[in-house]
């Protein structure tokens, strides 16, 4: 069973009134012992309940966010002294991220 489907059947239950508890209760008896866990059902009946009926996952952990290699390069050359702290808070990312691109365009 794919996760589509699951997400279908969770609004199944949350539509038949049933609580997290016993949607995971029935969906564990229909597919097999731990199919899903008490606390996963939870979470998209509260999604469901703030009136949010996507069955599209949200994003999770850090958001990506990219260094461009030239545009780190420009940053540097406009300014030898700048620290690859102040880089990294340019650019809105991790400090081990400029590190990185800075050895992979040479400036290390």
């Amino acid at each position: 069973m794919n996760s589509t489907e699951i997400l279908v059947i969770f609004l199944y239950e949350y539509k038949l009134g049933n609580n997290a508890a016993k949607a995971a209760c029935n969906i564990n008896q229909a597919f097999g012992e731990n199919t899903i866990t008490d606390r996963k059902v939870q979470r998209w009946f509260e999604k469901f309940r703030s009136g949010d009926f996507s069955l599209q996952n949200e994003p999770r952990g850090r958001p990506q966010t990219t260094v461009k290699n030239d545009d780190l390069k420009a940053l540097v050359e406009a300014n030898q002294t700048v620290s690859t702290r102040e880089l990294a808070t340019k650019m809105e990312v991790d400090h081990t991220t400029i590190l990185r691109h800075l050895s992979e365009i040479g400036k290390a």
